[in-house]
């Protein structure tokens, strides 16, 4: 089990790819919801169950881990630390397609964050690479045929593209650069055809100092 920190966020918040199945293997308790490749966003305001019917998470909330479930589609971890606001989003074909992306980033500035502040780490997923759609000119709205290449569509392009749109900077986003399906190390669903996921997760924290994500009961401190 390895944990990958984004390094673009401050000390107030903590994130980072989890590379282990989370369906089994978590020794921790995030707030979790059941995907369903739509557009809706649930506010966080305490830890609960897994709340079905969500593909976006975002909180005001300090001390409550969100995290993510993937094994190709695009994970998404976005924070306002100076607003205090951070969010969780996954976005496949279909999330990108109703625009997940900048419909989560607007929830964040209706909370009062603003898009020049927001910075986003983007985990690993499903490249251009081995992306192929049976009809992507039909399966994909036009608005995003810049995306299209033969049988195959960029969805990191248009993740990219919905960000610029709603005025996050580029300066501001970390990407993994690796291809789930690719790379065996990492869990694909198109490659495998199983439910192993792993879990990209942020949480806004109240101390001014960085916790890395345990792996057994007790955290590490970093002063």
């Amino acid at each position: 089990m390895q944990f990958h920190p984004f390094t673009i966020f401050g000390q107030k918040v903590r994130s980072g790819v989890l590379q282990a199945n989370i369906l089994d293997e978590l020794t921790f308790a995030p707030q979790t919801v059941g995907q369903v490749h739509g557009d809706k966003i649930l506010e966080v305001k305490e830890l609960s169950e897994e709340i079905e019917g969500y593909d976006a998470m975002v909180t005001e909330k300090t001390g409550i881990v969100l995290m993510i479930k993937t094994a190709d589609c695009i994970p998404l971890v976005l924070a306002d630390e100076e607003a205090g606001i951070a969010a969780a989003v996954h976005a496949g074909w279909r999330g990108l397609t109703k625009d997940i992306v900048p419909k989560t980033v607007k929830k964040m500035i209706k909370m009062g964050a603003k898009a020049s502040r927001i910075k986003v780490g983007i985990g690993p997923s499903i490249g251009l690479c081995c992306s192929t759609f049976s009809d992507p000119l039909k399966e994909i709205p036009r608005k995003y045929h810049f995306a299209i290449d033969g049988h195959k569509v960029d969805l990191n392009g248009i993740c990219d593209f919905q960000l610029a749109q709603v005025g996050v900077k580029e300066k501001n986003v970390e990407r993994m650069d690796i291809c789930t399906c690719c790379n065996e190390e990492w869990f694909s669903h198109r490659r495998d055809e199983d439910k192993r996921r792993f879990g990209t997760l942020i949480e806004l924290t109240e101390e001014m100092f960085y916790i890395e994500f345990s792996l057994v009961e007790e955290v590490e401190v970093v002063n």
